[in-house]
């Protein structure tokens, strides 16, 4: 779903208008998908709570700035990929000056690969897979991927060409295979990426 439909451009409407019952049925449209791209963009289901919600408060913020003719899922992927980014550039900042007494004590080991049958453990599992991508590659996997956006949507979100966005595609692939093959070898088949978080 790359366009709005025209329901849509009467809820966000109404929302706009401050209408409550308009208001309560965007956030429970928007919190799932919202919520979806920041665990895949910052590869951290705890962080993407907190993620979610200041993203929501930014959309309904920038509402009144949304031109009805663009791509209500385009505009809204961008908020919340900006979003995501500052927040990965203030924790990189945050990580950088925190001393090595800190950082050791955070968890290093990911789950063993017999306690991964657990829901809860596959998840930390996959988040650790996004987590060994690059801020870029897992940008395109999440938007492509994930959210099932067209290629040339991507390529409008994040600023590159359709063919970069394939190229990064092809590497997110190929690194998740390896980590989830070596993370939990034969428990998570690739396609299960897909589906995660």
């Amino acid at each position: 779903m790359n366009d709005s439909a025209p329901d849509d451009h009467e809820l966000l409407a109404a929302v706009v208008r401050g209408e409550a019952d308009a208001l309560d049925t965007w956030y429970r449209r928007e919190h799932p998908v919202v919520h979806r791209l920041c665990a895949g963009f910052l590869a951290d289901v705890a962080e993407a709570d907190d993620a979610a919600q200041d993203a929501l408060l930014r959309l309904l913020d920038g509402l009144p700035r949304w031109e009805a003719e663009r791509s209500w899922a385009r505009w809204r992927n961008t908020v919340v990929l900006n979003h995501c980014r500052d927040r990965l550039r203030r924790r990189a900042a945050r990580r950088s000056a925190e001393d090595a007494s800190v950082r050791a004590a955070l968890p290093a080991a990911l789950p063993a690969p017999d306690d991964v049958a657990a829901a809860r453990e596959v998840r930390a599992v996959l988040m650790a897979a996004l987590a060994s991508l690059s801020p870029r590659e897992r940008e395109v996997f999440v938007l492509r991927d994930l959210q099932d956006e067209d290629t040339a949507d991507v390529a409008a979100a994040l600023g590159i060409g359709e063919s970069s966005v394939r190229s990064l595609l092809a590497l997110a692939h190929r690194r998740l295979r390896r980590v989830l093959q070596e993370r939990a070898p034969g428990l998570v088949p690739v396609a299960a990426a897909r589906s995660a978080p």
